[in-house]
Parts: structure tokens; sequence; C-alpha cells
């Protein structure tokens, strides 16, 4: 080859490689690679964004369905629309974001919320449960003790519910973590536990089984649920949201997945309608039996209706009424000789 054919045609610069066939060098991509796009900071316009209603010649028209009201049943006891910020948690499929704190068969028939939160003073019967999942038309928690009702009997009470239908069993705060345990392993659905703090009790409550923690710490719930969830951030968490729209969202914020709320009675909601009847003669105006009431104005007349969904009556109040009982009755005895008199001279 001659030195001119490695010149360019200037007789100065190397001549360029003629191209040959190119031979294909496959890429090294590190397989630590996040190939995912986020699109939570992307901004759609309003002219691209999917209308929510239509302007057609009678008017505005929404373009969501319809919401299907009875004109006599309806939901007239309605959870606080905060209720709908929250989370919520998977139950069998089912999504639950706010749960009704009620035993009233009445009540519970007419409202909207997604679950039942049925925990009484007193010893769980099945009797109570059976009429409460006959009316009830959405999952039900209900109470099997753990305090004053606890042992062999709360185990038992725990699996009859199950085999009733109640979509949950609920254990009292005094509830020890071998009752929780045994109960778990008995039945197949969710052992809620209550817990008044993040302490050692609460951890092992979540040991022995407990599926769900409801948060009963008056005051301190939103401390109490910022401490749970730090230490388990997948287990679902309940606590009582009060009575304002504030409490309901610093509950929410704190971290409860769902919020317990607590309507006024049947009794409560009876005298605002009553009033409204009474208002309605003296002055007539707008037909009264069309008036949505406000189930927070109804519930002023009765403090105790904003109760925390823990349980009303402590287990410490109750055993003392019960051991009082039990006193009198050794006192009859002991004197029944006199007592046998009294009634003889009747």
């Amino acid at each position: 080859m001659a030195i001119d054919d490695l010149l360019d045609p200037t007789g100065v610069f190397p001549r360029a490689p003629e191209p040959g066939p190119s031979v294909p060098v496959p890429a090294e991509v590190p397989g630590d690679v996040d190939a995912s796009i986020d699109f939570s900071e992307v901004e759609i316009a309003d002219e691209l964004a999917e209308p929510s209603s239509i302007i057609t010649p009678s008017g505005v028209l929404s373009l969501d369905p319809a919401p299907i009201e009875g004109r006599l049943r309806r939901a007239a006891l309605s959870v606080p629309e905060e209720m709908a910020e929250s989370g919520g948690f998977t139950l069998f499929g089912r999504r639950i974001r706010s749960l009704l704190y009620t035993t009233d068969v009445a009540v519970i028939k007419n409202s909207n919320a997604d679950a039942i939160f049925a925990v009484y003073p007193f010893t769980g019967q099945p009797a109570i449960t059976q009429a409460l999942l006959t009316v009830a038309e959405c999952p039900v928690f209900v109470g099997v003790g753990g305090g004053t009702t606890s042992g062999k009997r709360s185990v038992q009470l725990a699996a009859v519910s199950e085999m009733q239908g109640a979509a949950g069993v609920i254990v009292n705060s005094p509830a020890t973590p071998e009752l929780v345990e045994q109960i778990a392993s008995m039945v197949d659905i969710p052992v809620v536990a209550t817990v008044v703090r993040c302490d050692a009790s609460a951890h092992k409550k979540v040991a022995a089984g407990a599926k769900i923690l409801n948060v009963a710490a008056g005051k301190e719930t939103p401390a109490v649920l910022r401490a749970l969830r730090e230490r388990y951030p997948n287990l679902p968490l309940i606590a009582s949201g009060g009575r304002s729209s504030l409490s309901v969202r610093e509950t929410i914020a704190a971290g409860a997945n769902a919020v317990i709320w607590t309507p006024p009675s049947a009794q409560q909601l009876q005298a605002d309608m009553m009033k409204r009847y009474r208002e309605a003669e003296e002055a007539p105006g707008p037909d009264p039996t069309s008036a949505v009431f406000d189930p927070v104005t109804a519930a002023d007349v009765n403090p105790l209706e904003s109760a925390r969904a823990d349980v009303p009556i402590p287990d410490e109040l109750i055993a003392r009424v019960h051991n009082a009982r039990q006193k009198r009755a050794k006192r009859r005895e002991k004197l029944g000789f006199f007592f046998a008199k009294k009634n003889r001279g009747k």
C-alpha cells in the first residue's frame, strides 16, 4: 500500500478508515436500576382531566352515578365525612374505614357505617350477638370479655360468635396475652385486642395472635397510636375519633386505619325529632319530616354519647358491685334466722 493511500486529499492528516461491518456490543445495565416512573408529582391540565360533569340544555349534569335513596328508608345516621380520609383495612375482601359503636338495633339498621363495634358492659351472651347479626347489613365485631368475663367462658363465647357469623371478636384491655392466644387458636376470625398504652402487654398481645389493636387511651389516644404505628407499620389500628372533625382527622393522622364513631342514642334522636315537630306547630314552615338532623347536635343533650369506644363501665366498677352483692348475700346467710322470722311475720 502506498503512503498516499494513508493520507487524506490534503496530504497532511491520516485518512479515516473505511467503514466495515458493525459488530453489536451488548450494553451493560446494572441490576439495581429502578425503571419505574412516578407520576404522583405530575399535574394534569384541567382541559385534559376527565370532567366530572357536563353542561346540557337542562343544566349541569353530574357524570357520577346518582345515589339511591328510598322515600322512607335512608341512612339517617351518616358517619362523619372525615372518616372517608382514612386508609382503612381489608377484612375478608371488604374495605373498612368506619365502625359504629353501639348495640342499638334501630341505630344499626339506619346507619351507613362500614362495620359495627358491639361492646357492652355485661357478660357476653350469644342471644345478643344473634340479634345484632340479624339486623346488621355489614360486618359485626362483638365483645367476648377479657375483664370480669374471662378464661374458658371468653374462649367459648368467641367460638360461638364465629359460628353465628361475627366478623371478629373483641377482648377488653385487662385480657391477658394467654387469653388472646387461646382465642386466636380457636377461631378463624380476627381477634381485636383493646390496649391503653404502647407497652410490653400490647406487644405480647400482638405476638399472641391479635390481628387488630383497638386503642382506647382517652386523650392520650393519638400519642399511643403514633407509638404503635412506628412499631407496627402494617398492623391494622382502630380508635375512637371523638365528636369533632378536628379530632377525627387527628386520630387518622396519628396512624388509625379506621375510626370508631359513637352515635347519639335513639332516645336523643327521638327528642330532637319531637322538638322539630313542636317548633313546626308553633311556627308553620317547611315540612319537619323532610329535615335532615345533625347527629352531633342531637348528642349535645347527653355528653355520655361522646364516650370513647372503650368499655362504657370499667370492669373494676362492675366487679365492685358484684362483690357488694356477694357480701349482702353472705350477711343474709349469717342472719338467716332473723330474716326467716321477719318473713313469717308478714
